[in-house]
């Protein structure tokens, strides 16, 4: 049989000397493999290509540039930079690494988010980085609590609209994060008292002891496009606050945070701007600042719910009233007879009102039918000062009764008759002590009206200041405001005859 030597028949001859070299070739390829990192351009078997840093997502809102370092012995840290697309179109030809990456094309206009490449020539190599441009922005917030395990908010009543807030509705919102210009930040508070725009946001109302709970929608859709925050591992913060829901931050998602202590110990206000922070995380773990989303917070702290126990819309705490009320109020302990305490010195201290010395005449109160125990106060009409600043004791008895129910410390009027002389007083918006406030004769009242309650048998009046010394019928005078009096002195310093409460109600506002 004749041996085949055709290099057909799938048996190739080599010779000697090119054998030997291909094996030379291989180990020579073993003993100096190329080194790579990462971002290099792996067709170059020369230096490494220095490494680029840079966040794993970018907001162009931020406020803050996209910028980069670059590390390696053969690195140029102030090498330009460029941009381009998912599809490998250039974006943007030249960004100096100082100033960083603005979101903006060559023209100067917004880009749409998505998937970007940053690419950074270091020598005769090119380094890059991918990363997603994403846009994080709020459309709404609401406040929730929990059915008063650990919060119970208050509706708050809007008297120049008449009607009470829906505490589902969300208590600020946009109809977009952006626009081609910027960003659409949620709204401000409202400014006025007596009602908020639709374009503002509302105020809230909670127990002091509460731990609100706050949800806010992320944007779906922004002006640059999908916000793209599915592409990007997100993680969000809000300081002093825990973060209830575990699902991944996504367009549209809901984010729940539940505040770790309460609003405080004391009535009051709390107001603030809540900021929520929003960073990417790469693939070291190293947290990247993405945005700062902020949410408009105004939680007026009251000592309890309304004490009215009255199931009418109008009985809500009104943010007109509330609002001076517990500013004057700030750093009160929540404890009824200090609350009321403070109302009394607010009033008579604070509020320019003068007691009508001429016809002792009520600006606030009415009794319908002339039921001494129907007293209806005038709330409308006081918080705008409708009829003035001169008043009587049915109308201070009236703020009293009409703040303090509001603020959660239960109390109720009085009536105390009748005809009786006096000693000696100072009235609200006065300067002297006298017994005969309406002159020489006039030195007695028909009747008086008082803030009380009848459990403790205490009793509060901003109508007056007594004589608080061992003698209140003579001078000299030691002022004393009647906070939390017991009622038997309080009759005794006031009347310079037996005198006794009449009639007691709650009353009612308007």
């Amino acid at each position: 049989m004749k041996r085949l030597h055709s290099p057909h028949n799938g048996l190739a001859r080599v010779r000697p000397c090119a054998g030997y070299r291909a094996a030379m070739l291989l180990l020579l390829s073993l003993a100096c493999p190329t080194t790579t990192t990462v971002g290099e351009d792996k067709s170059s078997d020369t230096a490494p290509v220095p490494l680029l840093v840079a966040a794993p997502a970018f907001d162009p809102f931020s406020g803050l540039a996209l910028v980069w370092t670059v590390a390696g012995e053969e690195a140029d840290a102030d090498a330009l930079g460029s941009i381009r697309d998912a599809n490998g179109a250039m974006v943007r030809r030249q960004v100096a690494a100082e100033a960083g990456w603005d979101g903006r094309n060559d023209a100067g206009q917004p880009v749409a988010t998505g998937t970007y490449t940053l690419a950074v020539k270091q020598g005769e190599a090119t380094a890059t980085h991918e990363f997603e441009l994403v846009r994080a922005g709020l459309t709404s917030a609401w406040a929730e609590d929990d059915e008063g395990m650990t919060a119970t908010r208050v509706p708050l009543y809007w008297s120049g609209r008449r009607h009470a807030q829906d505490v589902t509705d969300a208590f600020a919102s946009v109809g977009a994060v952006d626009t081609a210009a910027g960003a659409i930040p949620l709204p401000a508070l409202a400014e006025s008292l007596l009602l908020a725009d639709d374009d503002e946001a509302e105020p809230l109302a909670y127990t002091y002891d509460s731990r609100p709970i706050l949800s806010v929608q992320l944007g779906a859709e922004s002006a640059l496009g999908h916000t793209n925050l599915e592409a990007a591992s997100l993680q969000v913060s809000l300081p002093g606050w825990t973060r209830l829901d575990t699902a991944p931050i996504a367009g549209g998602s809901t984010l729940t945070f539940q505040r770790d202590e309460p609003l405080g110990t004391t009535v009051g206000v709390s107001e603030e701007t809540l900021v929520i922070e929003v960073s990417a995380e790469d693939a070291d773990g190293t947290m990247w600042p993405l945005q700062s989303l902020g949410v408009p917070w105004r939680a007026y702290r009251l000592m309890d719910t309304p004490a009215w126990g009255l199931d009418d819309e109008r009985y809500e705490p009104w943010v007109s009233a509330v609002d001076p009320a517990l500013r004057a109020l700030e750093g009160t302990a929540p404890e009824r007879n200090l609350v009321l305490d403070g109302l009394v010195r607010w009033i008579f201290e604070d509020s320019g009102l003068e007691y009508d010395t001429q016809y002792g005449a009520s600006a606030y109160t009415v009794y319908p039918g002339n039921d001494w125990e129907a007293a209806r106060f005038d709330m409308t009409g006081f918080l705008t000062r409708r009829f003035g600043l001169v008043v009587n004791c049915t109308d201070c008895a009236g703020i009293v009764v009409g703040f303090g129910n509001m603020l959660g410390a239960d109390v109720s009027y009085a009536i105390i008759g009748w005809g009786f002389d006096l000693n000696y007083i100072l009235a609200i918006g006065g300067t002297e002590y006298t017994h005969c406030p309406f002159g020489r004769g006039g030195c007695g009242f028909s009747y008086h009206a008082v803030s009380v309650d009848s459990d403790t048998e205490l009793v509060w009046d901003a109508t007056l200041a007594l004589d608080g010394d061992d003698d209140p019928g003579a001078s000299p005078f030691t002022r004393r405001l009647v906070q939390s009096v017991p009622a038997d002195e309080y009759l005794d310093r006031l009347a310079a005859e037996p005198a006794e409460y009449v009639y007691q109600a709650k009353g009612s506002i308007q």
